[in-house]
């Protein structure tokens, strides 16, 4: 707890929205992971739907809806991965900027540092960009993991011939 208190303190204004982000990458994360693992367990049972449902369309127009509605449905959680890719790291900028600002604040005119003040604790200003950039690194290896398995299998069902 006392970590946490800590760390939204290190963050400033930017604590919040980062803790929102964070939570929808995860859940869409653990839920593609679930997605991907039902599509391919033993049985392989969407797989197949997809396969019947592919060869059974009889026109290029019904092959080509029945590749729109799975595609929907691999891509699920796809733009918000992508909007996390690029305001994570800019939340964690506007963080550190804040608590720079408050440390030159604290430092006072003369830019010196109290005699009694650790200079390590200066440092967590640092800590939104980490975050930011950590957060990040996560949603872009998600939605690039997601986006290659769904045109790997969407190429696969394109080729099922009727």
């Amino acid at each position: 707890m006392a970590s946490a208190l800590s760390l939204g303190k290190a963050c400033g204004p930017v604590a919040l929205p980062l803790l929102v982000l964070s939570l929808a990458v995860f859940t869409i994360g653990f839920d593609r992971c679930a997605f991907w693992w039902r599509w391919w367990r033993r049985g392989r049972r969407p797989w197949r739907e997809f396969g019947a449902a592919m060869a059974q369309a009889p026109s290029p127009e019904a092959r080509r809806a029945v590749l729109e509605s799975w595609e929907r449905q691999m891509a699920w959680g796809e733009p918000l991965l992508q909007a996390a890719v690029v305001l994570a790291p800019l939340l964690g900028l506007i963080g550190t900027t804040s608590g720079l600002m408050a440390v030159l604040r604290q430092l006072g005119p003369q830019l010196l540092l109290p005699a009694n003040a650790p200079l390590a604790g200066y440092g967590d200003v640092l800590l939104p960009t980490l975050l930011g950039l950590q957060l990040t690194f996560v949603a872009l290896a998600l939605l690039l993991l997601n986006q290659g398995l769904r045109q790997w299998q969407l190429g696969l069902g394109a080729s099922i011939q009727p």
